[in-house]
Formats: structure tokens, C-alpha cells, sequence
């Protein structure tokens, strides 16, 4: 027994004696994920088991080397491995830092020491959150790892940034992803080793056009040359591995697209790196990027939409704001825009490189290129058929979504009128309200009755919702205002004449708010169903999300067009008039040249 005690007190000295390995202590709280994780008594897999632990399980982790983390949960100190543990609080954070982007790799090392293990390899240009500072070394997070970069190769930002990821909702693409993917254009061409420490095997098209082919072959070639030349520098006693894999696509019968996927792997790290274009086979013109479009905040507010789905804690310094970058690995398809998102430099490193479809019938208006297949995805309103408002008070609220996705499959817009209190609880579903094109309307702060308050106290209501969802949309404009009780007076018309906004009030009245019925409500939309009508809902209730998955398919099939109410306002033979209540547009009043 004395033995046995003696023993066990020399291997907790020699725990306590190995920051060096382990690094710096840091406190921090961490998420069990992906079903279940032993807590082992050493780090090692060999180590005995102490406990184990469901996902969702949180402890405290006390130090992190990026391969396991010393966590402590009630009673018990033992060794969970980091990939399994999701860092969700209470972390060390400096700020953040982007590398050089100067298209060479980057080596994150376990220790302050270049000699040390290399945890992460990436392509330059990336962000990482800054933990702390050590002599000439800045610790940084990538993910649920911590590691270090010399300083030389960051240069701090400042910013608030909340976006976060979540591991489990994403489906990250790679090299054998693209092997069996759609080569519908091209002649394939081959390069090879297969021996030595260092092999490769590349597939890339040739289009048959100089200026694509030649630029794909010189990508091809710089690929190559930086794999072979990280190998030589640090690992040229290891078996290392580069794949590349294409998709070329015939869009239409001028325009065609190319996506080249390279992947480094050595010493279980693997590193991507991506080529995109898009080329006029007619003339020969290259399209890549911000060539793409005309205008780009439809497209930016697209894809930030799309990728909310993606998100979850937060984490990482990464802002979630889309910008021209995020174009660079853009591809036309059939579909919409294929925007190939690369892990580290567009998303957080433990997202992996993410495959984003924006539809063309969310972006047709701002492209800089013609295509009759884009072209037939421009949103036209024919003013000689029937046209009918849905418009959406109180919300957003978890039932918008709904309404949102039924209105998608069938192509209808609405006009969802806010309250600015909820907006920044439901962004996500604002921006992807005006990323799908409806319209977002105000329906004051917090529901003020506006003739029973002062001037100053109406313009605060406007002007305050206004701003909240200009914020979080990147931009948006609200032109409609939804008076609360549909109260309205010569002081608010005139408030809203200054600021450029009409007045919305309704024709169809479903009462949704007080029957809280799906049957009555939707049979109130069918009735009440007339070219030019308003009709009036509320998007905090199931019962009126259900009514609407019933009523808009019905409403399509007998040949109403589903429109927003600026959109019906736009046929006004007079023109919409600011401060002027409009209940509904009186088909006599609509202008149909």
C-alpha cells in the first residue's frame, strides 16, 4: 500500500511538472459532443477510464494542448481528448488577428517553438482569436484548440464579433466529394507521382479556351510547388498526400463554370485550397468574383442568410458579414450560385469548407451578365391579374419560419410588419425575410397606439425600428408603416410624409389574434380573397402559420399573385403617396401598361 501511495504521489508531481506540454493553465467551460467521451486518468487512450460522459455534458477544462484538455467535473480531475469538447465560456480573449494573405500555408504549433508539433495547417489570410501573448508567440484559438503563431505573422483587428459554429449542422465538402461530381464540359487532364514520400494525383479540365485553360494550369502548377515546398520545409520524413478533384459545368449555351479542389494531407492534417471560375464560352471571358454582379447587397445579405443555418455558439472572432472575398470561389450552376466558403479564411476552421446555393430568383436582378436561364428568375408582377397583399403584424417570432417556407415553395412574398423590440431576437428570420424579397414593414417599438402619444414619442417608434432593422439587414430601407390598432391621425400621416413612409391598413381583418383558430383564419383569407385586398395576420400564432399552409397554395392555384404591399402600391395609377393610408388598391385605380 505504501508502494502503491508513493507511486501515485510521483505521478501527480510529474503531472504538475508538464506545462510545458500541456501549456498555460486556462480555465474555461467545454461541452461534451458527439455521444459520448471518457474522462481518462492520463492523457493518453490507453489511460484508465475515471468516468464517462453523455454529450451535452459540461466541464470546466483547466488546460487544453490541442490533442487532450485536463477537465475537472464535480469531484473528479482527469484527460478528455479536444477534439470532443466544444469550448462554449469563460475562455482568455486579446482580440483577434489575420495572417498574411500571401496564399502560402500556416503553421500552428502546439507549443511557442517552431520546432514544435504542428496542430493546424491553413492557407495565409485567415483569422484567428488572439488568447494571449507570450514573448515573441501569440496563442490563439482555432476552434476547440488552442495553438501558437509567431506575431510577426498577425496583425491584430479590433471589432464585436458573435458569429459562432456549430459542428454538427455543418457538412463540409471535400476532394472525394467533387471526384464523382458533374463533368459535363472538358477534356480531363492528369498529373502524377506515386512514389517517394511525396505523391500526388491532380485532375483539372481543359475547356479548350486559352485564357481559362492557361489560368487553371498555372493554379495548378503554384498548388503543386506550395504542398511540395511545406513538405520539404517541415515534414520531409513524413508520407505526405495531395488531391485534386474538379466539377465543370455547362450553365447555359454561353456560360460555363469550373471548380478545382486541392488537398495536402501529412501527419493527419489535411489543408485545402480552392480555384473557382466562370467563363463565356462564346467570347472567351473570364468571370470570377465581383465580376459576377452589378450590385451586391442582395447577394451578400443572401448568403449570410444561408449561412444562419449553419451558426451556433459563439466563437472564433469571425463576423459573419459577408464582403467580396466570399465571391471568389463563386461558381454559376442551373440552380443559383454555388459559393464554395473556405474553412479559415471565410468560415471558422472547424466548419470546414462549406458549400453555400443561393437561388437565382434571390439574386437574377443584380447580375452583370446575360443569361436567359438567370433572366427567367427576375421576379415580374403581371398588374392585369390578380394581386393580394398577406402582410404579418407583431412578430418575428418562431412561427415566421413557417410562413416563410410555404410562401418560398410557392413563390409568394408578404409584408411582415415588426416590431423593433423583437428584431434583434429574430435576425436570423429578418434578414432571411429580405433575402427571400419580401418586405419588411414597421409595426412600431413596442406597439405604442400612436395617436395617444406625442410627436417626439412617434418618431422615436419609427425611427428606432427603422435603425434596428437597417442593422441587422446590412442596409435595409423600411418604406411601410403599420400603424398598431390601425390608429392613425393628421400628426402621424404628417410624421410619416417626412420620413418617406405610406401607411398600411387592411381590407381583410382574418381575427387571428382573437380566435386563435387555424380553420377560421384561413377560411377569412379565402373569402375575403379579391384583386387589390390587404389582408391582415399575425405571425406569433401556430394556428395562423397552419392557416397560411393551407390558404397560399389554394390562392396560387386560382391565380392570385402573392405580392408585398409596395409591390401592389407600385401599380397605383396616382403612385404611392408617403403618409397616405391605403387599405387596399381598388382595381380601377390599377395601372396596367
Amino acid at each position: 500500500m505504501k508502494r502503491g501511495l508513493i507511486l501515485a504521489l510521483i505521478a501527480a508531481l510529474l503531472l504538475s511538472l508538464m506545462p510545458a506540454a500541456l501549456g498555460e493553465e486556462i480555465s474555461y467551460v467545454g461541452t461534451v459532443t458527439g455521444g459520448s467521451l471518457h474522462m481518462r486518468k492520463e492523457p493518453t487512450p490507453s489511460g484508465k477510464v475515471l468516468a464517462t460522459y453523455k454529450s451535452g455534458t459540461e466541464v470546466d477544462i483547466l488546460e487544453n494542448d490541442g490533442i487532450w484538455c485536463k477537465v475537472q467535473k464535480g469531484n473528479k480531475t482527469g484527460y478528455m481528448m479536444a477534439q470532443y469538447l466544444t469550448i462554449t465560456a469563460n475562455y482568455p480573449h486579446l482580440g483577434w488577428g489575420k495572417t498574411p494573405a500571401d496564399g502560402a500555408l500556416i503553421n500552428v504549433h502546439q507549443r511557442p517553438d517552431g520546432e514544435s508539433l504542428i496542430l493546424y495547417k491553413g492557407i495565409s489570410g485567415g483569422a484567428f482569436e488572439l488568447v494571449a501573448l507570450e514573448n515573441h508567440w501569440y496563442k490563439v484559438r482555432i476552434g476547440n484548440q488552442f495553438g501558437y503563431l509567431p506575431v510577426d505573422l498577425i496583425t491584430p483587428f479590433e471589432g464585436e464579433f458573435t458569429l459562432g459554429y456549430s459542428p454538427s449542422a455543418a457538412s463540409p465538402i471535400n476532394a472525394a466529394d467533387l471526384k464523382s461530381a458533374l463533368r459535363e464540359i472538358g477534356n480531363p487532364r492528369t498529373m502524377s507521382r506515386s512514389d517517394g514520400l511525396f505523391t500526388y494525383s491532380f485532375t483539372w479540365p481543359d475547356l479548350g479556351l486559352a485564357a481559362a485553360d492557361q489560368a487553371m494550369s498555372k493554379w495548378v502548377q503554384d498548388t503543386l510547388d506550395l504542398f511540395e515546398t511545406d513538405h520539404q520545409a517541415h515534414h520531409a520524413q513524413q508520407a505526405a498526400h495531395c488531391q485534386m478533384e474538379y466539377q465543370a459545368l455547362k450553365v447555359d449555351d454561353a456560360h460555363q463554370s469550373v471548380l478545382l479542389l486541392a488537398e495536402y494531407t501529412v501527419d493527419r492534417l489535411t489543408v485545402q485550397r480552392m480555384f473557382a471560375l466562370n467563363v463565356n464560352a462564346e467570347t472567351g471571358e473570364i468571370l470570377i468574383g465581383k465580376q459576377l454582379f452589378t450590385a451586391f447587397d442582395q447577394v451578400f445579405l443572401s448568403l449570410e442568410s444561408a449561412l444562419s443555418g449553419l451558426m451556433g455558439i459563439p466563437c472564433d472572432g469571425y463576423t459573419g458579414k459577408a464582403d467580396a472575398s466570399w465571391l471568389e470561389y463563386a461558381i454559376l450552376t442551373r440552380e443559383g450560385l454555388a459559393c464554395y466558403l473556405p474553412a479559415g479564411l471565410c468560415l471558422p476552421p472547424a466548419l470546414g469548407t462549406q458549400r453555400l446555393l443561393i437561388p437565382w430568383d434571390q439574386i437574377a436582378s443584380s447580375v452583370s451578365f446575360h443569361s436567359p436561364l438567370v433572366s427567367k428568375y427576375i421576379r415580374t408582377i403581371d398588374p392585369t391579374k390578380p394581386m393580394i397583399a398577406l402582410t404579418f403584424d407583431d412578430g418575428p417570432s418562431e412561427h415566421t419560419e413557417r410562413i416563410l417556407n410555404v410562401l418560398k415553395e410557392y413563390g409568394g412574398k408578404a409584408t411582415f410588419c415588426v416590431q423593433g423590440m423583437n428584431v434583434e431576437k429574430y435576425a436570423d428570420v429578418v434578414r432571411r425575410a429580405v433575402a427571400e424579397g419580401h418586405e419588411i414593414a414597421s409595426h412600431t417599438w413596442n406597439h405604442k397606439k400612436l395617436t395617444e402619444v406625442s410627436a417626439s414619442t412617434v418618431r422615436s417608434q419609427l425611427q428606432r425600428t427603422n435603425d434596428i432593422v437597417k442593422e441587422v439587414t446590412g442596409g435595409y430601407e423600411i418604406r411601410v408603416l403599420r400603424p398598431p390598432y390601425g390608429s392613425t391621425n393628421k400628426s402621424v400621416r404628417n410624421i410619416c410624409a417626412e420620413m418617406n413612409m405610406v401607411i398600411a391598413h387592411w381590407k381583410v381583418d382574418t381575427l387571428d389574434w382573437d380566435t386563435r383558430s387555424t380553420s377560421k383564419t384561413y377560411r377569412a383569407i379565402i373569402r375575403g380573397a379579391e384583386n387589390g385586398v390587404i389582408v391582415l395576420c399575425h405571425d406569433l400564432y401556430s394556428s395562423t402559420a397552419a392557416a397560411i399552409e393551407q390558404a397560399v397554395p389554394e390562392l396560387v392555384e386560382k391565380g392570385y399573385q402573392l405580392v408585398t404591399v409596395s409591390e401592389l402600391l407600385s401599380f397605383h395609377k396616382d403612385g404611392a403617396q408617403p403618409g397616405t393610408v391605403y387599405a387596399y388598391l381598388d382595381p380601377e385605380n390599377i395601372r396596367t401598361e
